[in-house]
């Protein structure tokens, strides 16, 4: 019989990731329904075609690591933060108040201890948002109430599993002393839990991430070194959780968080990583989940009855939660529906609890049962939910793009080093978990050349441990062409090329950096960066008029990319020190320089060592005659001139605001 070899286990798990999904969806049910449906159909109890060990139990085993992995890469601290108190408050209530409940009538209705009872808790106070794809599709994601919603999940999946690591350690004490009531998963953790779980923190948090940008500079330049890597990070996360006796998925989490500004969200490396386990990892575990499931017993009245009472924990606590959070900050009727009913989808992180759960043995096969009946209720009340609140719920202006998220890079040879340039076009992008794309648009016949240049510059980036991809137009016109590119790349800031000021070509007769600049649509810069720097100067110029203070904002904004990895002394030119102050943030070891007048100050102040940003039009508007000492001190430094959309303008009879900028800001 072919059946229970590699091959065939291999053939039927396979045609069961692909074809579940696909079913479900035809009768409008998550696909992940369709997974543990499949495992449950080829599994032990219905088929025999698959059994609950062996290969797909072990790829199962990996898909649990890998899920609490990527959530831990997805995590992002920026919409964290622009949502810190809506998020924080949801996620406490959306976390205590599902928590107590299932607590409280775990233990006094049903015969389970007060670990068993912590792990239901744990169960449904997480929540997976199966219904995010229908908010996005919407344009809802920037919604407050959304916002509040996927920022709270993961407060609540934190605080669920911390619980789920305090548990799991308690078991392996409670085998240790007294021999007695449940199975630990590690029978002699080689460290106390008391040293494990700082030593995993520190070990996830701070090590991990030292070593990763260290491997991803120094040695791993390809992305399948990188790729390997990076799965032995969450290798090695699980392991160290496992010397305390702490659940591997703990430590895989962690590591994931740890690794999360080295792997841009946007990259092909988190491509890569996203699709193996999307593909193989994540859907065998699903696919076990069945494999352990009797159908003969899942709908007997008693787990049925059990699953609708775990349903009406998530439905009464989320709710209650999204309720309270709403009087306290003033959200809407349909927000608050549309964040409650979002928050209701039960799926992996509640599966992973419930499978840690049954193997310690702190409950039996029908709560597993029942926790599946209630995911799939949940699923359908969070799909139906949310699309009817999405309706009801107006679209909200769309945030301004970080300039960091996706920073495209003209690589021509106009005086710049290379490495220079990809170190600085990193700082820009770093901070935002971004990703840095070199470019070169050659004319027809000057591909090959173009190619050679952009090969550079992704080795030098990749030098840097930047995940990046070089793009080669070829196009009649390098300002058609690089417009082209930033709209098909989705760009957040196009750096171009530039040799540097010129009064006699740039200022009087007018550049190519003017004609790019007045039709970009993205904030733009014009940057010569010619060697390292060991001191960074800012020049915001006049703030008088409302698109100059736009500019000196951007400036900035790049300031504090620029400066976040490194202590490098800091000076910002400003006439005005008290509206900059406040938009400078948390940078140590500012010098402020009071001056109205920007040219003396750039000419006492600047050494060939200096990087320089500065507003478009403090270079612009360089007196004709007093200028050229000014001139010539920015010519020897490294130099980044910003501007808004439809702004960036360097020559001299230009005013640096273009008809669309102005149509832009009459609308």
């Amino acid at each position: 019989m072919l059946i229970g070899t590699v091959e065939a286990t291999l053939l039927v798990l396979l045609l069961v990731i692909v074809f579940g999904p696909i079913v479900a969806e035809r009768f409008r049910i998550p696909g992940i329904i369709g997974l543990i449906a499949g495992g449950v159909i080829a599994g032990p109890f219905v088929l025999g075609w698959l059994q609950n060990s062996g290969l797909v139990a072990e790829l199962g085993a990996i898909g649990i690591l890998y899920l609490m992995f990527l959530a831990g890469l997805g995590f992002s601290v920026r919409a964290f933060l622009a949502n810190r108190n809506n998020a924080v408050v949801y996620g406490l209530l959306g976390f205590a108040i599902p928590f107590g409940l299932s607590m409280a009538v775990s233990m006094s209705a049903f015969d389970i201890g007060v670990l068993g009872a912590a792990l239901i808790g744990a169960m449904w106070a997480s929540n997976t948002l199966v219904a995010y794809p229908d908010v996005k599709a919407a344009g809802l994601q920037n919604n407050r109430a959304v916002s509040a919603a996927v920022s709270a999940g993961v407060v609540a999946d934190l605080l669920s599993l911390t619980v789920l690591a305090l548990v799991t350690s308690t078991a392996v004490i409670d085998v240790e002393t007294t021999q007695e009531g449940v199975e630990a998963s590690v029978e002699n953790p080689t460290l106390p839990v008391w040293i494990a779980i700082p030593l995993l923190v520190a070990f996830t948090m701070w090590l991990l991430p030292k070593v990763t940008r260290w491997f991803f500079v120094n040695v791993g330049h390809t992305r399948m070194q990188r790729f390997v890597f990076v799965l032995a990070g969450m290798a090695a996360g699980a392991t160290v959780a496992l010397l305390g006796g702490i659940e591997g998925l703990i430590g895989a989490f962690l590591a994931g968080l740890g690794m999360n500004t080295l792997v841009p969200e946007k990259g092909q490396l988190m491509e890569r990583l996203d699709f193996v386990g999307s593909a193989i990892f994540i859907p065998a575990f699903l696919v076990s989940i069945g494999l352990n499931i009797d159908p003969s017993v899942l709908f007997d009245v008693e787990t049925v009855l059990l699953g609708l009472v775990f349903t009406l924990f998530v439905v009464v606590g989320k709710t209650s939660a999204a309720v309270i959070t709403a009087r306290i900050f003033k959200l809407s009727a349909p927000e608050v529906g549309l964040m409650s009913s979002l928050s209701f989808g039960q799926a992996a992180s509640t599966l992973a609890i419930a499978q840690v759960g049954l193997s310690l043995g702190m409950f039996d096969q029908q709560v597993v049962n029942a926790a599946v009946l209630a995911i799939v209720a949940t699923a359908l009340i969070t799909s139906f939910g949310t699309r009817y609140f999405i309706r009801k719920v107006p679209h909200p202006v769309a945030p301004s793009t970080p300039i960091g998220q996706s920073v495209l890079v003209d690589i021509r040879p106009h005086g710049s080093d290379i490495n220079a340039l990809m170190a600085f076009a990193a700082g820009l992008a770093r901070p935002d978990d971004g990703l840095v794309v070199p470019f070169a648009v050659p004319g027809p016949g000057q591909s090959d050349a173009a190619k050679a240049m952009v090969a550079a510059a992704v080795a030098a980036a990749s030098a840097h441990g930047l995940d990046s991809d070089g793009i080669v137009r070829v196009d009649d016109s390098f300002e058609d062409g690089t417009l082209n590119l930033v709209e098909e790349s989705e760009a957040s800031i196009a750096l171009l090329a530039w040799e540097g000021p010129r009064i006699a070509s740039d200022f009087i007769g007018g550049s190519e950096i003017d004609r790019v600049g007045g039709r970009c649509p993205i904030p733009a810069m014009a940057v010569r960066i010619v060697r390292p720097w060991t001191r960074i100067v800012a020049v915001t110029g006049s703030m008088d008029v409302t698109w100059r203070e736009e500019d000196a904002d951007l400036v900035l904004a790049a300031l504090r990319r620029i400066r976040r990895s490194t202590d490098l002394p800091l000076i910002v030119v400003t006439p005005d020190r008290d509206r900059v102050e406040d938009r400078v943030g948390s940078l140590e070891g500012v010098e402020f320089v009071v001056a109205d007048n920007e040219r003396r100050a750039i000419t006492d102040l600047l050494g060939p060592q200096d990087l320089v940003i500065t507003s478009a039009h403090v270079v612009r508007d360089l007196p004709a005659v007093m200028g050229w000492r000014t001139t010539r001190k920015l010519q020897n430094v490294n130099l980044a001139i910003v501007a808004g959309p439809h702004r960036l303008a360097i020559s001299r009879g230009g005013t640096g605001v273009s008809m669309q900028s102005m149509i832009n800001a009459a609308s």
